[in-house]
């Protein structure tokens, strides 16, 4: 791999990895909305949850491209799974 190839798939790494902090961000404030009382906010915040599932699994398609241009296996694993399992434990705590 040529420097400019290894710059351009560090790029795509950090572009990547922002965009999977800011969905699982939106996905856990997400969480925090669906205990609100309006059901407006609610029903918002259970679509939000989907529309960020969706974009959690693009992104792990992403993951694995990028994977495969580094030459590094990427672990198969959903974020946003992981920002389900987190908003669980801390509602049951």
């Amino acid at each position: 791999m040529t420097a400019k190839e290894a710059q351009l798939t560090e790029l795509l790494s950090l572009s990547t990895r922002t965009l999977t902090h800011l969905t699982a961000a939106t996905t856990a404030m997400s969480f925090e909305l669906l205990k609100a009382q309006d059901s407006a906010v609610h029903d918002s915040a259970r679509k939000m949850i989907e529309r960020m599932l969706a974009i959690s699994s693009e992104l792990d398609q992403q993951w694995q491209l990028i994977g495969q241009l580094a030459g590094t296996p990427v672990e198969s694993g959903n974020s946003l799974e992981q920002v389900e399992l987190q908003s669980l434990e801390a509602s049951e705590r």
